[in-house]
């Protein structure tokens, strides 16, 4: 799977009317990149924007789609658009038309016809409908980009952006954080952030549905059911990674990462196009006056409250683990595939 994952995109970076077509699909590349929240997420959308620029290929960023319709994204017809997504930009490949696009609705078509990467909050599978289906029914016509990060990292990272006006010291921070942790836990409630992206459309509203029949039958949540429900989307989650083969990044080997995407998307880029892009491998953006190492190192001063910080984010860091597997196979895989190029050329 990790061979398959990590297998270079048939196109050629410079040419915005290239035809080529992807040998197990029968159909254009065409990638989704999900961006999960607080996973470097914007770097790694600068990179695949720039990307699109330079070797000339569609772009486009959407928002307001986590919670896509998924009666919508299936339509294929002409006034089709998948609802409530709006299009924060737009690159198109002979770059006519960048920017031109801002906040209108995006369909289908539009995509088929006129993008090879997509971008944004949204959810696994939401492009499930771009393409036809594949030669391979285990193979899916749109490749999946995703990238996630140390659940606990990414839990205090999250705070940290949430308050980055605010000007809080390190232990106001700390007391906030713990407060929240302890409540939720008092409510036997699990975090689940990166659930909202890892889950199709179809599947979120399902578990939504199932919730909702749970609590007709029953009148309210016990913990055991409460936790299951978490434990089952996680699971999920972990199946749609392996289903879709999802080319996986982690936030905390982001050059490693890094090299994966451009081993898929720069295998046949000159060196004048690599040099172009190579500044954003070591891109960092910090919003906040404190660091999310810095506020973790304190936390962990305190074992009792990390006793419950690890039982809150449990079902996050079992999706997490999985995936940092599939990456370090991903990468052990573009080593080899480096190496054994590097001896062609000797």
């Amino acid at each position: 799977m990790a061979v398959q994952a990590i297998r270079p995109a048939p196109w050629t970076c410079g040419n915005p009317n290239d035809s080529a077509l992807d040998p197990l699909t029968n159909q254009k590349p065409m990638f989704a990149f999900v961006h999960v929240y607080k996973t470097a997420g914007s770097t790694v959308r600068t990179f695949l924007r720039a990307y699109a620029h330079i070797c000339r290929k569609g772009w486009m960023c959407l928002i307001g789609c986590t919670k896509v319709k998924p009666s919508s994204i299936q339509q294929i017809g002409e006034g089709s658009y998948w609802n409530p997504c709006k299009v924060k930009e737009r690159i198109d490949r002979d770059q006519s038309n960048e920017g031109v696009f801002r906040h209108v609705h995006v369909s289908n078509i539009v995509l088929k016809d006129n993008i090879d990467i997509l971008g944004g909050h949204f959810r696994i599978g939401t492009g499930d409908y771009i393409l036809q289906k594949s030669l391979d029914n285990n193979v899916s016509p749109v490749r999946h980009i995703i990238f996630l990060r140390n659940s606990m990292e990414r839990f205090v990272s999250g705070i940290l952006y949430e308050r980055r006006q605010e000007g809080e010291t390190l232990g106001e921070i700390v007391d906030l954080i713990k407060k929240r942790v302890r409540g939720s836990r008092a409510a036997d409630d699990y975090w689940r952030k990166s659930l909202m992206y890892l889950l199709t459309p179809m599947q979120a509203e399902e578990f939504e549905s199932r919730k909702s029949e749970f609590i007709e039958t029953n009148s309210s949540f016990n913990i055991s059911a409460k936790e299951q429900f978490v434990k089952d989307e996680a699971m999920t989650a972990i199946h749609n990674l392996m289903k879709y083969n999802a080319i996986i990044g982690m936030s905390e080997r982001m050059p490693q990462s890094l090299e994966i995407l451009k081993h898929v998307l720069m295998t046949d880029c000159t060196e004048e196009q690599h040099s172009k892009l190579d500044f954003l491998a070591n891109a960092t953006k910090n919003v906040s006056h404190l660091t999310t190492s810095s506020v973790l190192a304190e936390l962990k001063k305190d074992v009792n409250f990390m006793s419950a910080f690890e039982e809150y984010v449990k079902y996050e860091t079992m999706v997490n683990d999985y995936a940092m597997a599939m990456h370090l196979k991903q990468y052990e895989q573009v080593t080899k595939a480096n190496f054994y190029a590097s001896q062609k050329v000797l």
